[in-house]
């Protein structure tokens, strides 16, 4: 009985895998499946050759920042290049499948602290209607655990000026579990900061003492041109 159901899953997946072969986030160019695991994995999300380019954009330090008391922030990517593609066509093309392989690639780029509870900030309702999936649950990965919700709905954050994005934030998450006393947080872009240290600030309104924000890209004129410098070096 397995083996058979084992048969009818592996045919399926081949049918799949011939009419709708998975492609790159970036340049939609065809993966390679025969290296294909059972845990998500960076070439999930992008081609070899895009992997390569990431590469180049991986920011010195992380871009570490200190976002508030006990609230630290570190990124791994600029948000320019492949990876600003892959993450575009992840949040806007409805390339929901690459969210888990940029999970992967975030986790093989930065060396996130063992034993500490991964959360992730969670959207606002408006876009989790509009993707019909939490893109940053799944590049937190299957380990990570719920704590947070968002409280009513909030301005779409890009079309707002700086000063209003780094105060629209405030307030507007609250813990729904209970929370240790360190946390990551995982997101996909920190751009002011302000999004995070708002999440953040829930938490540590819960118990939490201790909070490493971790992104996968940062952006901003500062993230580019640190990652073109390392590029040239």
């Amino acid at each position: 009985m397995a083996s058979g159901l084992y048969g009818r899953t592996l045919v399926r997946e081949l049918v799949l895998d011939l009419l709708l072969p998975p492609r790159c986030a970036a340049c939609a160019h065809v993966l390679d499946r025969r290296a294909r695991g059972a845990a998500p994995q960076p070439g999930d999300a992008l081609c070899a050759r895009c992997l390569r380019r990431a590469a180049a954009l991986v920011l010195p330090r992380f871009a570490a920042a200190h976002l508030a008391p006990g609230v630290r922030a570190i990124g791994a990517f600029a948000y320019t290049g492949v990876v600003a593609e892959a993450l575009r066509a992840v949040k806007v093309s409805g390339h929901h499948s690459a969210a888990a392989g940029l999970g992967a690639l975030l986790r093989a780029t930065v060396p996130l602290p063992p034993g500490v509870t991964v959360s992730w900030i969670p959207p606002s309702p408006r876009k989790l209607r509009a993707r019909g999936v939490d893109l940053v649950r799944a590049i937190a990965g299957p380990g990570a655990s719920p704590l947070l919700a968002t409280v009513g709905e909030r301005p779409d954050q890009t079309a707002l000026a700086p000063d209003l994005r780094r105060r629209s934030p405030a307030g507007g998450f609250v813990a729904t579990a209970a929370v240790p006393a360190a946390v990551v947080l995982v997101d996909d872009v920190r751009t002011t900061g302000a999004t995070a240290a708002a999440a953040a600030a829930a938490l540590h309104a819960a118990g939490a003492e201790r909070v490493l924000v971790v992104t996968l890209a940062v952006g901003g004129a500062d993230a580019r041109s640190a990652a073109a410098g390392t590029a040239n070096v």
